[in-house]
């Protein structure tokens, strides 16, 4: 009996340990994708994806998303990260409308869209690329999260932190890719 209450209480300190260590990624990932962002409400945040990570039905429920439950239950993680940081993410379905967004982010000081080369998406992202690379080079565009439609999402980060965001996106099962990656998959 001794023997069956240690490896209860072991098995316990184990899916608890892991639990911490999860949501110890989660805040990671959030403050990676965020480091260049000047966030208030980190903490909301964090509580809103403690809820989904342990009651997932209750977070899309309160969220009007109950139609993941059906459709993609395994995707509600990734639901509820780029839902809590929706703010900050660009999200379009015309190029045009996306490079908008991006000259927004750089409030307005950033190449206007060049109509003239008629591009097509994927020769888009790799021209506003080169245009972030060369104007603000500490910064990259990726792709981040399922728009579950025909948007794509982009998020400016941290270069130095994209390695780890993607690590940390594929252990949680969200979609992040270089631009480069985008349309290749």
């Amino acid at each position: 009996m001794i023997e069956k209450k240690k490896f209860e209480l072991s098995s316990f300190k184990s899916l608890t340990l892991n639990k911490i260590i999860k949501m110890e990624k989660i805040k990671e990932l959030i403050t990676l994708l965020l480091a260049d962002f000047e966030l208030e409400n980190e903490e909301e945040i964090i509580v809103n994806l403690t809820l989904a990570k342990e009651n997932p039905t209750e977070y899309l429920k309160e969220n009007d998303a109950e139609w993941l439950e059906e459709f993609a239950p395994e995707d509600a993680l990734q639901f509820a990260i780029t839902n809590e940081i929706y703010d900050f993410i660009i999200v379009g379905d015309k190029i045009d409308e996306i490079h908008e967004l991006i000259v927004d982010e750089f409030e307005g000081d950033f190449p206007e869209y060049p109509y003239e080369l008629k591009l097509n998406t994927q020769e888009y992202l790799e021209w506003v690329s080169k245009q972030i690379d060369e104007n603000y080079p500490d910064l990259e565009l990726i792709e981040f999260g399922d728009s579950f439609g025909d948007s794509i999402q982009l998020l400016l980060v941290l270069k130095k932190d994209v390695t780890r965001i993607k690590e940390l996106a594929s252990e949680f099962n969200i979609r992040c890719n270089r631009t480069d990656e985008i349309l290749k998959l």
